[in-house]
């Protein structure tokens, strides 16, 4: 767990920067600033760029999973898997243009209109710039996270892009652009991104360096023999069709609140899902550099070690999580004291995705674990059912309930995908990521919750997230800390104090 702490805090940092910042823009800024069918086109813009940079990336990051421990050892092999993966972020970008032209009208309600914008095939087609951008980021990182660098992305994703973001709605704010301007500019950002992590793979020794990188260009024959190239092949069709579930679950519900409901309640849905899911940003740095440990674990039959990183994950991930869902569900007065008024239809959404996210932070790395093990062609099947669950649900529910329907398709989907996922994982490897800890810290968060809850809001909501903020913090933390339910939140509490002593 040495490498995984020493990342997963770093990056944690950054993503907790990118936490203030997204709640500075998209919760205080852009409700205050925008109207909500321009704030739910930005959500779109996401959604859409990032359908298809996950599709058209081809299943590189499987290939990056399965093989890169096979080549870790060989140096020019690795090389070459780096070239590899340009070559299909190439070839993605070839192949989603048409079918971006063709369906992102639809998908981006070119024929409706929205507060100060001109949409255009223009427009659509710079917005397609930034697919063919996070195409190449992806691979990029696909690379560098098999070599334990997560951080990278961490601070592109939330420092950088957030920080972007935040002067992007300074300047239209100062009314230094225009909404106009402020979209192509949004789109933009995310051009950086694959300069960004070059640059840092470039400079940083193990990764490709510029001694690697010429001699990749002056040597242009395939190493990689015929079976290699078979098996590159069957890992992409997998990894295409796991990536190609993943990103429509990730985006089905925006895509479906725009079908039904409209622009203005994408906006108000996103927003308000904003929220819910800050419960699971420790969570992604974990698992990503979980993926490089776990295949390196597998390719090692060293199954203890599998499982050591699987119950603690779950562990440690769920007392972040239920302290983070606390802070916020516990709060949401005060989260309305900040927002227009119409956001507050949005009240249940959050909690319904709050829950989904700390059931998923439960689970532990099931999806990850799943993924690095021989039987990785799982995680095909589970997303293809998440699709089918989420959207069968989604129809279900939205029509009656509007957007906290789509909260409700949410949380049910997680649940139903992540207990299927969990019963593949004993069933094959004979583990499980809960003991009787994990009882303890359930019946904690719940116990506190419903105090918290029963407890008279203040009428002034500043004040009233100071008071209960601190006695969630106040009672949660010293509880998980004497209780010893989990060394590794032991551990970093002591090495704060130390410090703080010190």
């Amino acid at each position: 767990m040495g490498v995984i702490k020493k990342q997963s805090i770093l990056a944690t940092v950054y993503s907790y920067v990118g936490v203030v910042l997204g709640f500075v823009t998209s919760a205080l800024m852009m409700p205050k600033i925008f109207a909500s069918d321009q704030i739910g086109f930005i959500k779109l813009i996401i959604a859409v760029t990032g359908v298809f940079a996950a599709v058209f990336s081809l299943g590189i990051g499987q290939l990056m999973y399965r093989m890169f421990p096979v080549y870790e050892k060989d140096k020019y092999k690795r090389r070459q898997l780096f070239v590899f993966s340009m070559k299909v972020a190439l070839v993605g970008c070839l192949v989603a243009f048409p079918l971006y032209m063709w369906v992102a009208p639809d998908f981006l309600n070119l024929n409706e209109s929205t507060t100060g914008l001109a949409k255009s095939y223009v427009l659509l087609f710079f917005i397609f710039l930034s697919v063919v951008a996070r195409l190449f980021y992806t691979a990029l990182f696909g690379y560098i996270r098999m070599m334990n660098r997560v951080a990278i992305d961490a601070f592109i994703q939330n420092v950088f892009h957030k920080g972007g973001i935040f002067i992007l709605i300074l300047l239209y704010f100062f009314n230094v652009i225009d909404f106009q301007l402020f979209v192509y500019l949004y789109a933009g950002i995310f051009f950086l991104f694959p300069l960004i992590i070059l640059w840092d793979t470039w400079r940083n020794k193990g990764a490709i360096g510029a001694k690697d990188m010429r001699r990749i260009h002056s040597d242009r024959r395939s190493i990689f023999s015929k079976s290699e190239r078979s098996e590159f092949f069957r890992l992409m069709v997998f990894g295409l069709l796991t990536t190609l579930g993943g990103s429509l679950y990730l985006y089905l519900d925006t895509l479906m609140v725009n079908y039904y409901l409209g622009e203005s309640e994408v906006g108000i849905y996103g927003t308000m899902f904003l929220f819910g899911v800050i419960v699971i940003v420790p969570a992604r740095s974990l698992k990503s550099i979980a993926v490089s440990v776990l295949s390196r674990a597998f390719n090692e039959n060293d199954l203890e070690n599998v499982k050591s990183i699987y119950q603690k994950s779950s562990i440690t991930l769920l007392i972040i999580g239920g302290y983070i869902f606390m802070g916020v569900w516990c709060n949401m007065y005060a989260v309305f004291g900040f927002l227009p008024e119409e956001f507050q239809l949005g009240y249940y959404v959050v909690l319904f995705i709050g829950v989904a996210q700390l059931f998923d932070m439960l689970s532990g790395v099931n999806n990850e674990l799943i993924a690095a093990s021989p039987s990785y062609r799982l995680n095909t099947w589970f997303t293809i059912l998440s699709i089918i669950v989420g959207l069968a649900v989604n129809v279900l529910l939205i029509p009656s309930y509007g957007i906290d329907g789509a909260g409700m398709a949410t949380l049910i989907t997680v649940v139903v995908i992540n207990s299927l996922r969990m019963v593949a994982v004993y069933r094959i490897h004979g583990m499980h990521p809960f003991t009787l800890n994990t009882l303890k810290v359930i019946v904690l968060i719940v116990l506190l919750t419903w105090g918290i809850q029963s407890i008279p809001d203040v009428e002034n909501y500043l004040l009233n997230l100071l008071l209960k903020g601190s006695l969630i913090t106040l009672v949660y933390v010293p509880a998980i800390y004497f209780s010893k339910v989990s060394t590794d939140i032991n551990s970093l509490i002591d090495g704060v104090l130390n410090k703080l002593l010190k």
